[in-house]
Order: structure tokens, then sequence, then C-alpha cells
């Protein structure tokens, strides 16, 4: 009895087709196909993507598509091993010094150093004042000279009021230009295999990278697209970001006009 990739291999070659007219024909890449035939089932993307692989290319060699997607064994999963953490040495954080307590105590000396420079001028003046009345009093009745001077007093500094800022005039928003369609952008945050077809043709059909952009063509009807891992994708519709999903499993997303 013929194995899936053995059935696969000889209806393409009943039908002489290459391998690269296939892979273009269904949009399937080369190399996915060559795994199909091969049944090298660790060089195919996740089993959600591959059995509609094997769908679509059994379809396209007329076989039954069905009985082929019963043939297709998915690679047993392995379950992790428990997992070994070294041991991390306890280190000894050093106490840290509240700084508030430090700030004010700082702000004090400083207060108490202006009030005791300000208070030895103060009795400086003080002494001053009393030193010319008392010579004042003792010359009653005597005309001052021409040419003396009086203590002049100190001038006293007012403090001008801080000038009113003019209120400035907030820019007006430019209005957010209408999307007539659906426009999907998407970037990934970790290593993902992304489908995404557009109004029935499919336009993507890759693994991506992390921190990988791609700009979908603008649908006219519908936008379907299926990832590998959920929570590895951020999407955004028409400028509307998506909620992102939180599950790690493969996940299929749907968008109609």
């Amino acid at each position: 009895m013929w194995t899936l990739g053995e059935t696969l291999r000889q209806a393409r070659l009943d039908k002489s087709v290459s391998i690269a007219e296939a892979a273009r024909d269904t949009r399937i890449r080369r190399t996915y196909l060559e795994a199909l035939e091969a049944e090298d089932t660790a060089s195919l993307p996740p089993p959600v993507y591959s059995r509609g692989f094997v769908r679509t290319y059994a379809e396209y060699l007329g076989l039954n598509a069905q009985a082929m997607v019963d043939l297709y064994q998915p690679p047993a999963r392995r379950e992790p091993g428990p997992t070994l953490r070294p041991a991390v040495p306890r280190v000894a954080i050093p106490r840290q010094i509240p700084v508030r307590p430090v700030l004010y105590g700082i702000s004090g000396i400083v207060f108490v150093t202006v009030m005791g420079f300000a208070w030895n001028w103060y009795q400086d003046v003080q002494h001053t004042l009393n030193q010319g009345d008392s010579t004042l009093r003792t010359r009653v009745g005597t005309p001052t000279p021409s040419g003396a001077r009086l203590p002049t007093p100190f001038p006293i500094a007012l403090a001008s009021p801080s000038p009113t800022a003019a209120p400035t005039s907030e820019p007006t928003p430019s209005p957010t230009p209408v999307i007539d369609g659906i426009l999907v952008e998407f970037r990934t945050s970790s290593r993902v295999y992304v489908e995404a077809a557009v109004d029935g043709k499919q336009v993507v059909a890759e693994t991506l990278a992390a921190g990988a952009q791609r700009t979908l063509p603008l649908a006219q009807n519908s936008v379907v697209m299926r990832s590998s891992n959920g929570s590895a994708v951020d999407v955004t519709v028409n400028g509307v970001h998506q909620d992102p999903s939180t599950t790690t499993e493969p996940v299929e997303l749907t968008w109609q006009r």
C-alpha cells in the first residue's frame, strides 16, 4: 500500500507536472511540496497548516483530498522535560540611605546659615543706626556743615511680577483618511509561520522572524489570516490596533465588509 508521499509523487508524475510548476500553480513553497512527497514532517510547518497543504495539493493532482489528509501523520509531540535551574548565590544588597532625610538635613543647614548671615547683617545695621542717633543727639543746635552726608538707607529690591504667558492655540488635528476596503498590517514579536489570503487569493505563506512587518494588499471583500502562534502577531486593521491574542496555539482571523 502506497504512503502519502508516494501517492502524491506518483500522481504528479502521471500528470507530467514538475515540482516547480506545482508550486507555482498551488502557491505552496517548493520546499513544502518536496517535504510532503518525502514525508519529511520535520521540514513542514505546524500540522494545522500542513493538512491544508495536503488538501490543496491533493485537489490540484485530482486525488481524494480527505483521504490524503487522513494519511497525513504529523510528527509526535515531545513532552518537555524538567528544567534544571542552577543555584544562584545570594548576594547581600547594601542598605540604601534614605534620600529624603538627607535632603531635609542639607536644607536645614543651608537655612540656618542664611539666617545667621541675615541676623549678623541686621545687627550691624542696627549698631550703625544707633551710633548715628547718639551723634545727632549730642549735636543739637549745631548746624549741619555743608557737604555732610547722612547714612544712605540700603535699597530694597522689590520682586517684579512674572509675565503671564500668552495662551497658545493647539493645532487642529487633521482628519483621519477614510480607507475604502480592508487594510491589514501586522508585525511579529517572535519567529512564527503566517498565512494570509486577500479576497480569496493567498498573498503570504512563510515563516517570519521576530520584528518582521507586512502590509497586505487592500481587500475589497475579506481577509483571512492564520498564524502558528496567536500571541506572536500584532495586527492593525484600517489603522485600528486589534486586541492581541493571549494564546500560543495556532489561530485564524477573518475580516469581512
